[in-house]
């Protein structure tokens, strides 16, 4: 899953069923390394109880995990069902530094025997994956992806699909990302045209520091009152809203 350290600290990021992985010991809430599976959430103690592959039952703070770092140890999984054929296009959900996966990076499936998987990385290097490797729980299928594991890939044609009640998906970052993958054709799909374009043109998607935040409060503020005082001295001819006709077409849809 693509959850962030900080959505880690809580307890509504998990469900009973995930896997929570540990690169490492936790020394702090004596967990070894290994996976751990939600069994339930006792939000009472603000704590998940978690089981361990011998079945012993452990207990995990969420909210102890240190605020602010930068903690590659955990990682969080959703356990599914994948069935896999060869030819089919992969892509990392983990990272395996040493062997040079890396997460949403694609691979595509060579082989499928009783030795494990052969694959084929996207740096063109035949890797196999034995029984047991814990990168074969650590892949999906990679013929649908989104805009922020498509960064970096290029595709001749593709589908991409929008939704403009996605107030932060819906913006000129991820659109801009979207329409560049793809070299000959876009087929794009929305739940309505103008209401995504107002969406994109009106919200950015950078990323604004506290800073920023505040001063771009401070100018609203000073123009509120700028305007204000505007209105009390105008003349009724300058209250009249100017009339401007604009015809909002930010992209084709083709379906």
């Amino acid at each position: 899953m693509n959850v962030t350290h900080e959505e880690l600290r809580y307890l509504r990021t998990y469900q009973p069923g995930m896997v929570l992985n540990f690169r490492s010991r936790d020394s702090t809430q004596k967990l070894s390394k290994g996976d751990y599976t939600v069994m339930t959430i006792d939000h009472a103690r603000k704590q998940l109880v978690l089981e361990d592959r011998k079945g012993r039952v452990r207990k995990f703070n969420p909210a102890r995990l240190r605020p602010g770092a930068d903690d590659s140890r955990l990682s969080l999984f959703e356990r599914k069902s994948l069935s896999i054929i060869e030819g089919d296009k992969i892509r990392w959900t983990d990272n395996d530094h040493k062997r040079g996966l890396f997460n949403a990076d694609q691979a595509r499936i060579l082989v499928i025997d009783t030795k494990g998987v052969l694959v084929e990385t996207s740096a063109g290097k035949e890797l196999r994956l034995s029984r047991g490797d814990p990168m074969l729980k650590r892949m999906d299928l990679a013929y649908a992806l989104n805009a922020h594991m498509a960064q970096g890939l290029t595709s001749h044609r593709g589908i991409a699909v929008m939704d403009s009640r996605e107030r932060n998906l819906a913006n000129r970052q991820t659109f801009l990302v979207t329409v560049t993958r793809l070299r000959d054709g876009l087929t794009l799909i929305a739940d309505n045209a103008q209401k995504l374009g107002r969406a994109i043109k009106s919200n950015s998607g950078e990323k604004a520091s506290a800073l920023e935040v505040t001063q771009r409060l401070k100018a609203a503020a000073a123009k509120g009152l700028s305007q204000d005082k505007d209105v009390g001295s105008a003349s009724p001819a300058s209250d009249k809203p100017e009339l401007t006709k604009e015809r909002v077409k930010p992209f084709e849809i083709g379906i």
